[in-house]
């Protein structure tokens, strides 16, 4: 029996009149987790047993496609170099250089 097969059988027993606590005790799980999908069983629709992401939404330390584009051209134009590094500290001198150049033109 996988988890979601579980997650149907649990409220198919609570909604027959079981009591919780013989529900959960008897699969092995904790009262957190029945009434965690009990309450998605009552709000959600007919996907309710489904795992949800816990990938966030948005992340905070990603880059935009503009900068991360300019990362790989900088990283190519090193790498054409002899002997030369491709690391992040490399890529973030050649950008300080870059402006500077920027400012004295």
């Amino acid at each position: 029996m996988n988890i979601k097969e579980l997650r149907e059988k649990a409220t198919k027993r609570y909604e027959n009149g079981e009591s919780p606590k013989e529900i959960y005790q008897s699969l092995g799980k904790g009262k957190s987790w029945f009434f965690k999908w009990l309450k998605r069983y009552k709000l959600d629709g007919k996907d309710w047993a489904k795992s949800h992401s816990r990938k966030p939404h948005q992340s905070p330390k990603r880059i935009d496609k503009i900068m991360e584009q300019t990362v790989i051209e900088t990283r190519k134009r090193l790498e054409k170099k002899l002997y030369a590094q491709t690391g992040a500290l490399t890529i973030s001198y050649a950008f300080r250089k870059k402006e500077l150049i920027h400012l004295l033109l």
